[in-house]
């Protein structure tokens, strides 16, 4: 309140904000500069309390610095600049569409600088950029400044060369073209100038979206088995029992009847899945209980089942706890013909196709879709133009790819009628992983793999004549 305020006091802390009473400043800021609070509501809620009145700024899955940010920026008078140091995922995270939004609406990005990998912090495990934004309505179309920190073990005490943008091969530093129109509600990324014709052209090519139902993320068990946290609250447990995740020994000792085993589906893991094959032999099972089994009458017709869920009736949290999983989703993504898609991945990105049920866990998307041809779609999907697209406008944790459902959403499709010359090199690729599954014999893994690696090569070559045959 005002009664409290005390300016004189620095241990003193203001419980609103008025610049023309605390400053004299009217027509706002020339310069809002700082390093705003990382809080995730997940982490604590009670810090979100208020800004969740605010509409216009707070959406699901935000971090509380994004709320700052919008607030800074509206603090700012015309040309006004925001310099903030805050984590650099903000520019592709669900969570920060609004703050996105916001930047290209009511600023100009002057500079992004993005130290990658490099822990500015030496106590926060974060990503980190600084970035320079001017407050302007007058920002239809620009240039902004773009640098990266390509070494994360850089030396600390020659940091100022990377920020001065001196010649080096461990920086890039590169200028971006930012057209507001077409990153609404999009992911921002920074592209070289040498990148943006090339992406330009993919993106013009698209004659296909997935929409947001032919896209899922695999179920949550929130817990698949005890770990160490879970002893602490009930030491009668057994470490790596299996919860909601069983394996076949595990099934087999809960002797359920034919109605219980309906709820036992085949779990399938980064094991079984490998870039377009899955193997079939699942190793584990799920007992999948949808939020429904949240009320107690649900799974009385289930009584083994909750005689073992009631087990750990003390180290179950989930939103339907004790029988629910944390989030089932739809059933239909598990049946029949699917897409899987590795949500991490180091090296390049990996989509599977499934022509049987497979229930899959949260560390992987399912697409699901009946206009377009799922084994053509998996060749797009894998080949090196479209890992390309998603390096330079997708969503990136350092080097890796994180395949989350934007930027599934967001990949440029280019859909054909004579999809069958794809599908037969994809039957082919399947085929020989197969094979090198099954096999023991060194010499024809050796001659399978380099087959399957000419499939792929092949598939590349007709994916980018698709895109740049015009």
């Amino acid at each position: 309140s005002l009664v409290d305020y005390d300016p004189f006091n620095p241990l003193s802390v203001a419980g609103f904000f008025d610049s023309d009473f605390m400053f004299n400043i009217k027509d706002g800021f020339d310069i809002v500069i700082g390093n705003p609070p990382y809080i995730k509501e997940y982490t604590n809620k009670k810090a979100f309390d208020r800004i969740r009145e605010n509409k216009k700024y707070y959406q699901g899955k935000m971090d509380i610095w994004y709320f700052f940010t919008c607030v800074g920026i509206d603090l700012l008078k015309t040309n006004g600049v925001l310099s903030f140091i805050a984590p650099n995922n903000w520019i592709t995270n669900s969570g920060a569409s609004k703050l996105r939004n916001k930047v290209l609406e009511d600023t100009q990005i002057l500079e992004f600088i993005d130290f990658g990998d490099f822990k500015v912090f030496e106590s926060a495990d974060i990503q980190t950029m600084v970035m320079n934004l001017q407050a302007t309505k007058n920002n239809n179309e620009y240039d902004c400044m773009y640098s990266k920190l390509l070494d994360k073990e850089y030396p600390k005490n020659k940091i100022e060369d990377f920020l001065n943008k001196k010649q080096n091969e461990n920086f890039l530093v590169s200028k971006t073209h930012i057209i507001k129109c077409e990153l609404k509600d999009k992911n921002i990324n920074f592209s070289e100038d040498k990148h943006f014709v090339i992406l330009n052209k993919i993106e013009k090519s698209k004659n296909f979206d997935l929409t947001d139902l032919e896209v899922a993320n695999g179920i949550h068990t929130h817990h698949s088995e005890v770990n160490k946290k879970m002893l602490k609250i009930d030491n009668s447990l057994i470490l790596k029992e299996g919860i909601f995740v069983v394996n076949d020994k595990e099934k087999e000792q809960l002797n359920l009847s034919q109605k219980e085993l309906e709820l036992i589906k085949p779990l399938y893991t980064s094991e079984q899945i490998n870039g377009y094959f899955v193997n079939s032999e699942n190793k584990f099972w799920i007992i999948y209980t949808d939020s429904s089994f949240k009320n107690i009458e649900t799974i009385k017709p289930y009584p083994n089942i909750k005689k073992h869920l009631d087990r750990f009736s003390q180290v179950i949290t989930s939103d339907n706890k004790p029988y629910g999983l944390h989030r089932a989703r739809n059933k239909n993504f598990f049946v029949g013909e699917k897409i899987a898609s590795l949500r991490k991945c180091p090296n390049r990105p990996s989509f599977s196709y499934i022509n049987f049920d497979c229930y899959l866990g949260a560390e992987y998307y399912l697409i699901k879709s009946n206009r377009i041809n799922l084994k053509y779609l998996t060749s797009i999907l894998n080949s090196k133009l479209i890992a390309y697209w998603l390096k330079h406008k997708g969503k990136m944790q350092g080097n890796n790819y994180q395949i989350d459902k934007e930027p599934i959403l967001n990949i440029p499709i280019k859909n054909i009628d004579d999809t069958k010359p794809f599908e037969i090199l994809v039957d082919y690729i399947i085929f020989l992983k197969q094979q090198e599954f099954n096999q023991n014999d060194d010499l024809k893994f050796a001659k399978d793999r380099m087959m399957v690696s000419f499939f792929e090569r092949l598939i590349d070559c007709m994916v980018y004549e698709l895109y740049f045959a015009d």
